[in-house]
């Protein structure tokens, strides 16, 4: 990375990129060398929400000397695109998973049911982050050729211009397709469950076993939870590679709509040219999507996903900016206090 060389007291601020994040720990790539680095001080106590915090992905501005073992990050450099989500649990909060990609693979198992429902939250996401999305079905070497087609066949019924491809680690030339998609300067990010392949992916990418992988289970016929942490890797070629997590819950962080717009264009459209604009698509006279369903140009199922990926942004969005307000209110209550006790002390002397 490129070093700006400003003098802050005795170190150096290099812009930086975040290579792995575990536990508030970071290592970054300063230059040719992989440090480790904390979050300055001033940084942590002025972050109003955990997303203005620094993630797999970013980029930025690191006071470093070359002759210590750590670096500290002083700040996050605007992203030009991210994958985010609620986090996990009962709180309304944003988790930044990685940032300035170009390119996220989805991956799904062959050898498992394809769930229709959860590529299209994904897909969501993905969209919503300013991300091309590709789907990749791994394991193609366990299955047969028309269970690989009928595979591809569903994945286009939800998403007509998303990019699909039958891979297999153990199958070389299945890779060929996707080094279109790993050019240099570029940033790719693996998704999935558990057990897909996605380090197996990564590991044939890097050209050697760096992230560990594990078998399939013979009792599931599965792959089995093996990354714990995100990381960024460069490939020979200057692409940078995010290996992730499988993730066991994805509950869509509020966004924009442009996920929904885009994977539900042909609903959406169809909603438009209801009767009524305030039409709920259920019994009244006039509703194109009712007709639609009773043709059999619709399927049931994904007007469901549709509407119930509708509710819950929007409901998002309610709680998050309920909960925005209040935690800014928290938060600039204890810095005037802070303020307030400092101003005391002063008067005191």
């Amino acid at each position: 990375m490129d070093s700006l060389n400003l003098m802050n007291g005795q170190n150096c601020v290099y812009k930086s990129r975040i290579l792995h994040e575990e536990k508030n720990c970071y290592r970054v790539k300063i230059e040719s060398d992989e440090v480790r680095a904390v979050i300055s001080g001033k940084m942590r106590h002025e972050a109003l929400v955990p997303s203005e915090l620094p993630a797999v992905g970013d980029y930025v501005m690191c006071s470093y000397e070359p002759h210590n073992c750590s670096a500290r990050i002083e700040k996050v450099l605007p992203r030009i695109s991210h994958l985010t989500r609620k986090v996990a649990g009962d709180a309304y909060s944003e988790q930044i998973l990685a940032s300035n990609l170009q390119v996220v693979f989805y991956l799904t198992s062959l050898n498992m049911d394809l769930n229709l429902r959860r590529l299209e939250r994904y897909l969501v996401m993905i969209r919503d982050g300013n991300i091309t999305p590709v789907v990749l079905l791994s394991k193609a070497d366990l299955v047969d050729k028309k269970i690989i087609g009928a595979a591809i066949e569903k994945v286009k019924s939800v998403a007509p211009t998303v990019d699909v491809h039958a891979i297999s680690a153990r199958q070389t030339e299945t890779l060929e397709g996707l080094k279109k998609y790993l050019l240099p300067d570029s940033t790719v990010a693996c998704l999935g469950s558990s057990g897909v392949g996605k380090s197996t992916l990564t590991n044939s990418f890097l050209g050697h076993d760096l992230q560990a992988t594990q078998e399939i289970s013979e009792e599931r016929d599965k792959g089995r939870h093996t990354t714990t942490s995100r990381s960024l890797f460069y490939l020979a070629n200057g692409c940078a590679f995010i290996d992730t997590p499988g993730i066991r819950e994805i509950q869509l962080w509020e966004g924009q709509s442009a996920g929904i717009d885009e994977l539900f264009s042909d609903i959406i459209a169809l909603r438009l040219q209801c009767q009524y604009s305030n039409c709920h698509h259920q019994h009244e006279p006039g509703c194109r999507i009712q007709l639609a369903l009773s043709q059999g140009c619709l399927d049931e199922a994904r007007l469901k996903s549709f509407l119930k990926l509708e509710r819950e942004q929007a409901y998002m969005r309610m709680k998050v900016n309920a909960t925005s307000r209040r935690q800014q209110k928290d938060i600039w209550k204890k810095r005037s206090h802070a303020y307030r006790r400092g101003r005391k002390a002063e008067w005191n002397l």
